[in-house]
């Protein structure tokens, strides 16, 4: 069960790009033919609780994340039986510096800096967009979440950016908006 939120402070760019570098192996990426639902319980003010489910390729398996600005952490592994934290591409829901500022600056101007595709929306997201991110790429859908109480987070997938307009690039966002497509969140008592 977690609590997420704001969080402050610069992300640490680090041993990012370096990361991207060897993150995926050569060759297409592999999505299987089915999917799971990833669930978690999350609070929000007082006593309420949040139950926060959408699909996830099962190419893509969770993890536990020590970052935290990272919920809901499912990377790429399609022939383990888990997922691994340091690892790309992933899927998650993220609220560090990056994507509360571009949430926010969406929210206040209807655009954010740094975009290198954005597509407004309406319902429970705000946009979906493109950018760069610490050397690789970011497709993320941004939301707040928990009828607002954890503003300006994003669902968010993390890539190399080796894999710009590649197949593989299509797959991974073809996850993404799968996954945009089954986002519920259902307050509990």
């Amino acid at each position: 069960m977690k609590l997420f939120g704001k969080i402050t402070g610069k992300p640490k760019p680090a041993g990012e790009a370096e990361a991207f570098k060897n993150a995926l192996p050569e060759g297409e990426i592999v999505l299987a033919p089915s999917a799971h639902l990833a669930e978690e319980v999350f609070y929000g003010d007082g006593d309420s609780e949040y139950r926060t489910v959408f699909r996830v390729n099962d190419a893509f398996k969770a993890a536990k994340s020590h970052a935290g600005e990272v919920e809901m952490l499912h990377t790429y592994a399609p022939f383990s039986g888990y997922g691994e934290e340091g690892t790309y591409p992933y899927l998650a829901i993220q609220c560090d510096d990056a994507v509360y500022i571009a949430v926010e600056e969406f929210k206040e101007s209807g655009a954010f800096t740094g975009a290198l595709e954005l597509t407004p929306l309406s319902g429970r997201f705000y946009f979906k967009a493109k950018t760069e991110y610490f050397g690789g790429l970011m497709y993320f859908y941004g939301l707040d979440c928990c009828e607002g109480f954890f503003e300006n987070q994003g669902l968010c997938m993390v890539y190399p950016k080796r894999l710009a307009g590649t197949e593989s690039e299509r797959k991974l966002m073809d996850v993404l908006d799968e996954a945009a497509e089954s986002y519920r969140e259902e307050r509990k008592a």
